[in-house]
């Protein structure tokens, strides 16, 4: 998917994000872009589970769909966003990171994300 490659080498050259991978509802990454890909692998079989139960969290407190999670860590933190109904996006960001950049950067990408699948 070259046209979904060349969004997501976009995204990283924001700056805001170091690393991203579009993953499916069952675990296997569609694209990635950044990072260590055997790192990747790994995020991207984790990443439905825990999207998941983040919605269902939304879900029991009657709080609409849920569009995007966050986890921060020590060294950085990673977004997870829903990129229609069967796909994620996972967003991988540096300590350094604005957070508040890098969500209004995700925003602005994921139609073109979604447009491209």
């Amino acid at each position: 998917m070259p046209d979904l490659r060349r969004v997501l080498e976009e995204l990283v050259a924001t700056g805001a994000v170091k690393a991203c991978l579009v993953v499916g509802r069952d675990g296997f990454i569609i694209e990635a872009v950044g990072s260590d890909p055997s790192q990747l692998e790994a995020v991207g079989a984790i990443a439905p589970s825990s999207l998941g139960a983040a919605e269902v969290i939304g879900l029991e407190l009657a709080q609409g769909p849920m569009s995007q999670a966050m986890f921060e860590f020590e060294k950085g933190a990673i977004l997870m966003s829903a990129v229609g109904q069967d796909a994620i996006l996972v967003s991988i960001l540096p300590s350094s990171a604005n957070l508040g950049k890098a969500r209004y950067d995700i925003r602005k990408f994921l139609p073109a994300i979604e447009k491209a699948l």
